[in-house]
């Protein structure tokens, strides 16, 4: 299972015995019908890894044809609802929606954006960025530099956009603020 998000970051490995299917149909069985049965949810889905997850969503999806987040979001409320919905929500869009939550409304959630943009790898940046693009059809970049000022966004510019290795063309705004 190679993905950039794995590593020997995090505390949650690699369940052993892993099989998608099944995990799937428990779930499935654990949301469906009258209640809920939270301790399958929690048992499954915080003692696989992310990548494990992963699969599993794809299994539910071929399996069921529904998106699992959208199944967990139907039947649970709350902040369990929120916790279990970011477990089966891929890092990258996951990211991506932290980012631009920190940035909306009023205010600047200047710690999610230094937490995200300061522990991510340049490759974990450009699928970040790329999620933001689809997401929002805006770039990433072009949101730091209207939230953001002075050489706190030329230093968030420089690890969003020249990590990214302008995949997107680079804003009028932003260019110059490269690395050498």
């Amino acid at each position: 299972m190679a993905s950039i998000w794995v590593g020997p970051r995090g505390t949650i490995k690699d369940y052993p015995g892993f099989s998608p299917s099944v995990d799937a149909e428990a779930i499935r069985k654990a949301i469906r019908g009258l209640g809920t049965d939270e301790k399958t949810l929690i048992n499954i889905l915080t003692e696989r890894s992310n990548a494990q997850r992963q699969l599993i969503v794809k299994q539910y999806q071929a399996a069921y044809e529904q998106e699992l987040k959208d199944d967990l979001k139907g039947d649970l409320s709350g902040h369990f609802e929120h916790v279990m919905v970011a477990l089966v929500t891929a890092p990258a869009l996951f990211d991506a929606k932290q980012l631009k939550k920190s940035m909306k409304g009023t205010g600047t959630d200047e710690d999610a954006l230094i937490e995200i943009l300061t522990t991510r790898s340049s490759r974990q940046m450009k699928e970040i960025s790329q999620a933001y693009y689809t997401v929002y059809k805006k770039s990433l970049g072009d949101d730091i530099s209207s939230e953001t000022s002075g050489d706190f966004r030329k230093a968030l510019l420089t690890l969003a956009d020249v990590r990214f290795d302008c995949l997107f063309s680079a804003s009028p705004r932003i260019q110059g603020v490269h690395r050498t």
